[in-house]
Order: structure tokens, then sequence, then C-alpha cells
């Protein structure tokens, strides 16, 4: 039972992420845009809140407390909507290998840089999830795993953002018309190698039907890879072989939503506004207890370029592939 001590230490913090990760969540449905995270400004406000109010001790309990409940939860409606393994079968399987391919480089270009950067285990695995899997929702997941404190991810987190903002908006349309891409190759381009899934959206929102599906089918399908990238960064940080509670949970949800249509159809809706509130509220509680200082240090700069030397590996990865496939 939880003590009324604790109800007290904990309210204040908790009350304050709720209400910034809910406005974040309304800001992101009244704009409609794919390009506005509702993790990524929850985190941003919580930063700037932080900044404004200081390093409040009063805070702190709650923030820790909304955090801990709020991703381990949403991890489970995240599995539940994202993981279709129905979907997953129906990709052709030279796309399949060529993306696996490209998350490999993605994930040892990263870890190769971190390790000789010397950059912070836990940013470093963050990054790469980030970079490799999916923006905010990998990042946010892995940093239960992998023991991230609010620094860790908010530095992660950004640099990843960075890199997709230019990723999306400068050098995809460069190459596109470089390459003379036909709008399936697009389609695979954009699916295959951004980061946020919004903005695998904006790059393919306007090809026929068709290929934006292609293209978030594609991007799904990187989910796969926390199955094996979060247990074993979460090994590797303790020393030892452990796989969190929340993965079994999320792989359950995902089998039980890809094998019963009916179900998923009456709940996934739903779902998904539980899954972005409760990581909006998380996300929102990691940014107020950040450090603003520590996005501009040394394992700031390092996150940063490791995001982007990862970010063109990657897109070379992609071009050779293509080419021969």
């Amino acid at each position: 039972m939880i003590q009324k001590s604790n109800i007290k230490k904990t309210w204040p913090g908790l009350l304050l992420a709720i209400i910034i990760g809910s406005l974040s969540y309304q800001l992101k449905s009244a704009i409609g845009s794919p390009l506005l995270d509702p993790l990524l400004i929850a985190l941003i406000i919580g930063i700037i809140i932080r900044s404004i109010i200081g390093n409040n001790s009063r805070l702190i309990p709650g923030f820790n407390f909304a955090s801990a409940i709020f991703i381990p939860i949403g991890v489970v409606f995240y599995g539940a909507i994202s993981l279709d393994f129905i979907k997953f079968s129906k990709i052709d399987i030279k796309y399949s290998i060529l993306l696996l391919a490209i998350i490999f480089v993605y994930f040892m270009i990263i870890l190769l840089l971190g390790k000789i950067l010397k950059q912070k285990k836990q940013i470093t695995y963050l990054t790469a999830t980030g970079s490799a899997i999916c923006g905010a929702s990998a990042i946010t997941i892995t940093s239960r795993g992998v023991n991230a404190d609010p620094d860790d991810i908010s530095i992660s987190l950004l640099s990843v953002f960075i890199t997709a903002i230019f990723g999306l908006f400068i050098l995809f349309p460069f190459l596109a018309n470089f390459f003379n891409m036909t709008d399936q190759v697009y389609a695979l381009f954009a699916g295959s190698i951004l980061q946020f899934s919004g903005f695998v959206k904006a790059a393919a929102g306007g090809l026929d039907q068709e290929f934006l599906n292609l293209a978030t089918s594609i991007k799904t399908f990187r989910y796969l890879g926390l199955l094996i990238a979060l247990p074993l960064f979460a090994s590797l940080i303790r020393k030892k072989i452990y796989f969190p509670w929340f993965l079994w949970a999320f792989l359950g949800a995902g089998l039980l939503f890809s094998f019963a249509p009916v179900v998923a159809k009456i709940f996934t809706p739903s779902f998904e506004v539980i899954q972005v509130l409760f990581w909006s509220i998380a996300m929102a509680a990691i940014g107020l207890n950040a450090n603003i200082q520590a996005l501009l240090s040394d394992n700031g700069v390092k996150a940063l370029l490791m995001s982007f030397v990862g970010f063109f590996a990657a897109i070379v990865t992609f071009l050779l592939g293509i080419s021969i496939i």
C-alpha cells in the first residue's frame, strides 16, 4: 500500500508532468502535423520549465515516479498497436534483407563511434536505438532497460531529432532528385532510413497511398529490432543476462493484436491515445528532471556526431543495396 507520506511527496511533480504531457498531446492533436512528435514537445517544454524553476527537490520524487510508471505501461500499448506480424510477413524478402543490413550498419557505426569517442554507454545505446529503430519511442523504451538518467535521454533524443530534421528537409529531397528515385524507391528510402514515424509519413505523404503504405510498413518492421537491442544493451549495462519484463509484455501484446484482428480493430484507436499520452507524461517528467547544461556538454556534441555519421552510413548502405536488388 502506498503510504500517505509518499503520495504527498509524489503528487506535485507528478501533477506537473501530467499537465505538460497532456498539453503536448493536445497541441499535437490540434495542429495535426506528422512532424510534431508529442514526446519531443513534452521533453522540450519540460527542459524549458526546468531551466526556469531550477532544481526543486520537492518535485523530483514525482518526476521519477512518472517515468517509472508511465514508460513500462506505455510499452504494452505500444506493442499492441505497432507490432503487426501479419503485415511483416507480407514484406518482400529482398526488402527485409536490405532493411536488416541498414539496421545493422546503424548500430555498428554508432556503437563503434561511441567507443572511439568514449561516450557514456547509455547515451550510445539510446542514440543507436533511436536512429536505427524508431526515434523517440525506441529511446523511451530502451531508457528503462539501460538505467538511463534524464540527461542521457534528452541528449540522445535531441541529437537524433536534429539529424532527422536535416535529413527530411535537406538531404532527402536532394538525394531523391540527384538519383532520380522512383516513388517506390523513395518510399523504401524513407521507411528504411528516417528515424521518426511522423517523418516517414511526411516524406512519403505526397506519394500514392500504395507507396505511403509501403513506407510505413517498412518503418514498422524496424520495431522488431527492439526485441534484440533492448535485452542486449540491458545485459551489457548489468553485466548479466537480462530481459526486461515489459519487453515480454510488448511482444505478447503485439502477437495478440496481430492474430486477433477483431480485438485490434476495437481497441487500437483508444490504445494509441493512451500510449502517446502516457509517454508524453513520462517525457515531460524526464525533461523536468534534466540539466540543460548537459545538452551543451561534450557528451551532447559527441551524440550529435554519432547520430549524423550513423545516418550517413545508413544512407550509403541503402543506395548500394537498392542498386543491387
